[in-house]
């Protein structure tokens, strides 16, 4: 993960993350899951190419965790139920995005 895409992913988490009175409003959460997802899902794929034994239990509950938030969706309907979705999201996108950079200065730190 480049710098670029660090910044990127952190203005999602940050964006997702906002206090309820400041989210926005229905297609900007809908935009919101949709960025969160592309990023994720990049993330994911990231993650899940670090052996199993070299992987964090955190790291493993991520992976399994974008699995089941993909698979379920919106736990019910409505702005509330899409935005709490995104925050999810997020949150688990923060855990896919540490423990890469983590994995990266791992690497740097052995060379």
């Amino acid at each position: 993960m480049n710098p670029s895409e660090a910044q990127t992913i952190e203005e999602l988490v940050r964006r997702a993350l906002a206090p309820y009175e400041q989210r926005p409003d229905a297609e900007g959460v809908a935009h919101l899951v949709d960025d969160l997802i592309t990023a994720g899902n990049g993330l994911h794929t990231a993650v899940a190419r670090i052996p199993t034994d070299k992987r964090t239990e955190r790291a493993g509950a991520a992976l399994a965790e974008w699995a089941y938030f993909l698979d379920a969706g919106p736990l019910g309907h409505g702005d509330h139920a899409n935005w709490n979705h995104a925050r999810g999201l997020a949150r688990i996108v923060r855990t896919m995005a540490a423990t890469l950079a983590e994995q990266q200065q791992h690497r740097a730190g052995a060379r």
